[in-house]
């Protein structure tokens, strides 16, 4: 991967209608939605978004729609796909499926964005090949700025853009303590629903 500071900001390319496609895994669902309002926040709301887990608002899929070609349609509608890689979505097949088609057939800038992983753990597989961006203030900045300069005329205040990237930090922070601290539970529960499913397999060989 290259070592490049400006790396993030190389390509100011502007879109007629900036669209940010969030890839990320069902789990990681409040992360999606702050990174949604933090794109929300620094562009009064003219930088959309699309990510598949929106169940408040437009942002994702409508009730009665079928869902894998509206997930495709804004994949092709998108000016960018940004992964949002965790413990969770790393190397996870619909994360890959989603940025394999985004760059592999219709050629949709990646930007992948480690959040609570070591950047050299979010850089593997595909990612492995991209200037991924990592979780601390700046780089977070940086990649806020390259978003909302797609936006034709635009003129991205980056005092503006790093206060309200502090807001998402702590944010996500605190989803962080929250998932760790449900973690045992999880475990519990997955461990008590084997032992459950060993004792009906059991049971149902002695029949």
């Amino acid at each position: 991967m290259a070592d490049d500071k400006d790396g993030i900001e190389a390509v100011p390319t502007k879109a007629a209608n900036p669209l940010v496609f969030i890839s990320h895994d069902t789990r990681d669902a409040e992360l999606a939605e702050a990174f949604s309002n933090l794109l929300k926040s620094v562009s009064a709301g003219v930088l959309k978004s699309f990510r598949t887990s929106d169940r408040r608002g437009n942002q994702g899929i409508e009730y009665g729609i079928e869902w894998y070609p509206e997930i495709i349609r804004n994949i092709q509608s998108a000016s960018d796909v940004v992964c949002l890689l965790t413990e969770r979505s790393v190397n996870r097949p619909w994360i890959l499926f989603e940025a394999g088609m985004a760059k592999g057939k219709l050629d949709t800038p990646i930007l992948g964005v480690a959040l609570g992983i070591e950047l050299k753990t979010a850089s593997t597989g595909p990612f492995a090949q991209f200037q991924n961006c990592a979780d601390d203030d700046e780089s977070l900045t940086k990649l806020v700025f390259q978003l909302v300069n797609r936006i034709p005329g635009s003129e991205p205040d980056r005092d503006t853009i790093r206060f309200q990237v502090g807001k998402f930090k702590s944010s996500i922070e605190e989803y962080s303590r929250h998932w760790r601290r449900r973690r045992p539970l999880r475990r519990q529960i997955s461990a008590r629903r084997s032992m459950r499913l060993k004792t009906l397999r059991q049971s149902c060989l002695k029949r």
